[in-house]
């Protein structure tokens, strides 16, 4: 059983004034292997020693290039640490081509280019892209820097939120987000006097109001 997770490297660089350290954060694939057969077939090929029981090994793909030379395996529970020399042995290295995150989803974008993901979105109807936007409007709600690296993990036991790299001078609150009631396609109101057709565009769509017997209607642009 092979199980693919990223995992976050914590490194640290010494600042010469006093004894201060600044530390960051770094995340990184892992290749995690349970299955006994497997794990020996790979510490065979990669001439590795393999004493004791070994119940897990889990590859690092420290270089951020796909696993293969100069990543880390490290072996369970002796907590061994081993580095993959640049001859990789072709049995080893197509099983690595394999090793993918499952149901990963990530943006490299400008910051113009981020702004219309909200958009984009809605018209795809894809979550994770809702998603995305999401966090980036409120990033940009509250926050007024440029550089910020944040970190979120939940599971059945909590979450956890991770904020580093920022500017804390930037940080403003304001009054939260509004939520855009997107799925709500028909408005009325009752009004006197004539009606006047118009098209405008809100956060998100295009919105066009328009009288029928006597009351103005909203809908999206057609």
């Amino acid at each position: 059983m092979i199980k693919i997770l990223a995992v976050v490297l914590i490194g640290s660089c010494c600042i010469h004034s006093g004894n201060a350290q600044q530390f960051d954060q770094l995340t990184r694939p892992v290749a995690t292997l349970s299955d006994s057969s497997q794990i020996h077939t790979m510490l065979e090929a990669l001439l590795i020693p393999a004493i004791g029981h070994i119940r897990q090994a889990d590859v690092v793909d420290v270089t951020a290039n796909g696993f293969g030379p100069n990543d880390l395996i490290i072996l369970y529970p002796s907590m061994e640490t081993y580095e993959i020399g640049e001859d990789v042995p072709k049995i080893v290295k197509e099983a690595m081509k394999t090793w993918e995150i499952e149901a990963d989803y990530r943006l490299d974008a400008t910051r113009q280019e981020g702004e219309r993901i909200v958009s984009d979105a809605y018209l795809s109807q894809d979550a994770r892209a809702a998603l995305t936007a999401d966090v980036l409007g409120v990033v940009s709600h509250y926050y007024e820097g440029e550089d910020m690296d944040l970190r979120m993990s939940q599971d059945s036991e909590g979450v956890r939120l991770e904020i580093w790299n920022y500017d804390p001078d930037a940080l403003r609150y304001h009054s939260p987000v509004q939520a855009t009631l997107r799925d709500t396609l028909w408005q009325t109101f009752q009004f006197a006097g004539p009606a006047v057709l118009l098209s405008f565009k809100d956060v998100s769509d295009c919105i066009e109001t328009y009288a029928h017997n006597g009351q103005v209607f909203t809908r999206p642009c057609p």
